[in-house]
């Protein structure tokens, strides 16, 4: 895996396998391509991990008896290399508790009458395709029902999971015996198959932790109150660890180079445990529960630890287990190419049916998806996402799977501005950005203050908005140079939000209207030389039982001497929650709003665009060259819960305007590899894309 060479790269491609899309270094793709335009080499990554996966599940009942009896390892492999598949997560134990393989630590599924394991590791590796193996950990039915002392329990006593009669999983403690159990299983595949890699699934806490006896008796050990949510969570992070630290040292064990991923901790603040991943892959089902916003706050994340990162969907039209569900082929080519356009690689999701057979339909669509990925991949390998705003992520939560609200709000505000930015957390490096934003909650306690402090010394710019850059009590503002002085919250807390008047300065396309911030936020006035962009303006009388007006907020009456904006410097204020208010209200005129502040802060941006607002575009580096993606698939809410992308909406004559240090000496489509006209002035390369499918990528060559 290491040491790939050019031929074998090539072969990952899935060149060699009717793939034409790619014309030869020289040759031209049709009467307007440009011979002179270069193909990029076939980088080899040096770590390895290769784009096009699949994570296939297999959580298959004992009671089902036939398991495996239509499996062919023949055309098990015919039907990933069709479907251009170069890498499959597959599966020693599932959610059941079954083993497929024959294990002597836990039950072999009764149904399954050969080494289904070892025939797959085989016949993948033949076939030059990765096999990293699936092993569930804190689900395991079996063992749920063997050993109830060994379950995670809240703090009334009940289980985490499946109540008696309904049907599903119950949660187990690794802080258990149960330990032992998952090691040896851990042990027994490394020892016995030429793995890629071992994969662990289900590795997390609710947020209440465990309260099982040994979890109890431990945290009286060490001295930690288990009536206090914090002392649980530092427990809980501290099992954890312990569990990764014995899975990961197993693996090492017989495998040194094989990769290593524990699915349940992919969340904000998963920084103590990267010591145990060798990639990071994010499961985000858009139809499950995740949504879209999901991964456009997690890649931002995740890309900047240093590690491949691989995002995840599935083929499933909700969620795992979908049986008799297929998603969109626009859902699987918009899910897939925003992996890497944001410099991630794709996985797909899907789960085979307890025969043994994948489904041709379904590997037809992803190889449809897959075959344009191998086409885009010379133009991705290696690339790292190029950013320029910062904001640092309000996530607490223990969980994987959740955004903070006000993430969402930030995420959402500037990709659709079509801003270059970044998730960040206390531990991350401020000093490349040339703006943070610190959304809504993010008070200054020692460490943060002395975190901003460095950054606003070495020329960072900020925007601040509600209770941040509040001292930790709430009580004040903790940077003076912010300019202002605080007042408390907002007193308009039953009109369930404020009012305020955009001033000159930051009021450009936005009319000349008193608005509403749809949530309540806080008091603030300005100092002697603070600049007001924005004015509140108090209503008639807040909205109560004994006091009311028309259906929702009392109309406003009169203006105020509060900041709804201000500016001191180079840091702006923004008096009320607007990217909360955004996440749940997507009001325009919010958007505009931090448009605004943002271009008096950054009024060269890396990339200008006249695409729409439902367009995405991201900016990637890689050997030189600058690619611009530009993804366009709206998606629309067809469902309660639901966001349906059905189709590509394409644009034409998309005017890309990208700042460069020097002038580019060739800017091209790729694949197509097709030259287009520039301009280059004051620094900013411009070009026009002539037409956008779905997914275009444009080259800014040296």
């Amino acid at each position: 895996m290491d040491s790939l060479t050019r031929r074998s790269f090539v072969k990952s491609l899935g060149l060699g396998a009717g793939l034409g899309a790619i014309p030869a270094a020289g040759e031209a793709q049709n009467k307007n391509s440009a011979p002179d335009v270069p193909m990029p080499p076939p980088v080899v990554d040096p770590k390895g991990l290769r784009f096009r996966q699949v994570h296939l599940d297999f959580h298959t009942s004992p009671l089902i008896t036939d398991v495996g009896a239509d499996f062919d390892a023949s055309a098990f492999t015919q039907t990933l290399k069709e479907a251009y598949v170069n890498s499959i997560n597959i599966f020693a134990k599932c959610h059941h508790g079954m083993a497929y393989y024959p294990s002597k630590v836990g039950p072999v599924h009764p149904g399954l009458k050969f080494d289904m394991l070892g025939e797959m590791i085989t016949a993948c590796h033949k076939a030059d395709i990765l096999t990293p193996v699936y092993i569930t950990v804190m689900w395991d039915q079996y063992v749920a029902e063997q050993h109830a002392d060994w379950l995670v329990v809240d703090e009334n006593g009940a289980v985490d999971g499946a109540t008696p009669l309904q049907p599903g999983w119950k949660r187990l403690c690794p802080n258990t015996p149960y330990l032992d159990y998952v090691n040896a299983q851990a042990e027994e595949v490394a020892r016995n198959y030429e793995v890629d890699g071992l994969w662990f699934d289900i590795l997390h806490y609710s947020s209440y932790g465990c309260f099982c006896h040994y979890c109890m008796q431990e945290r009286e050990k060490l001295g930690l109150d288990s009536t206090k949510q914090e002392d649980r969570a530092q427990h809980a992070q501290m099992v954890i660890l312990r569990t990764l630290d014995r899975l990961y040292t197993t693996v090492r064990r017989y495998r040194p180079h094989a990769a290593t991923f524990f699915n349940g901790q992919v969340r904000v603040g998963m920084r103590p445990y990267l010591n145990y991943y060798t990639q990071v892959e994010i499961e985000s089902l858009p139809g499950g529960g995740w949504g879209y916003t999901h991964f456009a706050v997690m890649s931002r994340y995740v890309r900047n630890f240093g590690l491949d990162y691989l995002g995840m969907d599935a083929r499933f039209h909700r969620t795992w287990g979908d049986f008799g569900g297929l998603r969109n082929q626009a859902a699987l080519d918009y899910e897939c190419f925003r992996m890497l356009a944001q410099a991630g690689k794709c996985s797909m999701g899907d789960q085979m049916h307890p025969r043994g057979q994948l489904l041709k339909p379904v590997y037809d669509r992803i190889g449809r998806t897959y075959k344009s990925v191998a086409e885009k991949e010379p133009w991705c390998i290696g690339a790292r996402a190029v950013t320029e705003i910062g904001f640092l992520s309000t996530s607490t939560s223990l969980l994987p799977g959740g955004v903070a609200t006000s993430d969402a709000g930030v995420t959402n505000i500037l990709a659709e501005l079509h801003h270059q930015f970044d998730v960040l957390d206390r531990e991350s490096d401020f000093s490349p950005y040339k703006v943070i934003i610190l959304p809504d909650a993010h008070r200054f306690d020692d460490e943060l203050l002395k975190l901003v402090q460095k950054y606003f010394a070495g020329g960072g710019k900020l925007i601040l908005s509600h209770e941040s850059g509040l001292d930790a009590v709430g009580k004040q503002f903790a940077l003076p140079e912010i300019g202002l002085d605080y007042h408390g919250r907002s007193p308009n807390q039953g009109n369930r939000g404020d009012y305020f008047e955009v001033l000159e300065g930051a009021n450009e396309d936005i009319e000349p209207l008193v608005q509403f911030t749809y949530v309540p936020g806080s008091v603030a006035k300005a100092r002697t030389g603070t600049t007001v962009l924005a004015r509140t303006w108090r209503p008639y009388f807040d909205r109560t039982y004994k006091h009311f007006s028309s259906h929702h907020q009392t109309p406003y009456d009169q203006p105020t001497d509060q900041v709804g904006v201000a500016q001191a410097g180079g840091i702006i204020y923004i008096a009320f929650p607007i990217f909360n208010a955004y996440a749940n209200n997507a009001y325009r005129v919010h958007k505009l709003l931090v448009r605004n502040c943002l271009r008096r802060l950054l009024p060269r941006p890396l990339i200008k665009t006249d695409a729409p607002s439902t367009a995405e575009a991201t900016v990637t580096e890689q050997d030189g060259r600058r690619i611009v993606h530009v993804l366009h698939y709206p998606a629309t809410r067809r469902a309660p819960d639901l966001d349906i992308v059905e189709e590509a909406i394409p644009l034409a004559n998309v005017k890309i305007t990208l700042r460069t240090e020097k002038k580019p000496l060739h800017v091209y489509l790729a694949p197509q590899r097709r030259s287009l006209k520039f301009d280059f002035n004051d620094g900013y390369a411009q070009t026009v894309i002539p037409s956008v499918e779905g997914h275009q990528m444009v080259v800014f060559e040296g």
